[in-house]
């Protein structure tokens, strides 16, 4: 049991998720290679409509035979206009509750074709951003999210974690990992399980990129996760938000 007096599996003091957004080619090239060589399962945010996608089909198939979450990060990325400098931009203010859901959908029903036996997955918010419209008409999808997935991840604040009994499993708090050093994100985990909740990190590059974490430090990350004596739960967001919901 858990220091909160929640029941994790075999006795394990707390849980930790690896997530990575927009299906790019260093989730291929490195993050899945060195996930695998530790028999360490992720979850992997794919938006179908866009390039990239097509391109890494078949290792993301693979990725599928081999236990990862291919999650939905939606058709098209949308994310708030305020990102762009042009007045006339579309963005989230621009959308209704219908638009992003026909969006999500179209994703969805593009990963079930391509991924027939991946089961359920979870969705994550494109630039950690759950709302559509501006001012008044501001309104949460995460409704639209809750009716359609097992879980939906967002943004916390820094420094806390979803606790097993209380956290929103469709708005769940993410840490994003963008650039850190081996040991914030092993600081961060450790933080996490001796509190018996489940730390989510938010992944782009493996790499030396602009929302990149070096391959060392996530090598360093992941040789940590991997010690029996961690008693950390490492697995794949639908996995654990699942374990979750049943214990509730």
């Amino acid at each position: 049991m858990s220091s909160n007096g929640f029941l994790w599996p075999q006795g394990l003091r707390g849980a930790v998720s690896l997530s990575f957004d927009d299906g790019r080619r260093t989730q291929v090239d490195a993050a899945l290679v060195e996930l695998n060589r530790r028999a360490l399962r992720a979850t992997f945010y794919l938006c179908p409509g866009v390039s990239i996608y097509e391109e890494l089909l078949e290792d993301w198939r693979r990725a599928s035979r081999q236990g990862h979450e291919l999650g939905n990060h939606s058709m098209t990325h949308p994310c708030s206009r305020g990102f762009q400098e042009n007045p006339d931009a579309t963005g989230l203010e621009t959308m209704s509750l219908e638009d992003v859901e026909r969006d999500i959908l179209e994703a969805e029903k593009r990963l079930l074709a391509d991924f027939p036996n991946s089961g359920p997955r979870s969705f994550a918010y494109p630039c950690y951003q759950t709302h559509v419209g501006a001012g008044e008409g501001r309104r949460s999808y995460v409704p639209v999210v809750a009716r359609h997935f097992v879980a939906g991840r967002a943004i916390g604040e820094h420094g806390f974690f979803n606790h097993p009994l209380t956290c929103d499993l469709f708005a769940l708090w993410c840490t994003p990992a963008d650039h850190m050093r081996g040991e914030q994100l092993i600081g961060l985990a450790e933080r996490a399980v001796s509190q018996g909740r489940w730390l989510v990190l938010a992944f782009h590059d493996v790499g030396d990129d602009r929302l990149g974490t070096l391959r060392f430090d996530f090598i360093e990350f992941l040789d940590f996760l991997d010690r029996d004596e961690s008693g950390i739960w490492t697995a794949p967001v639908r996995e654990i938000a699942q374990y979750i919901a049943d214990q509730r």
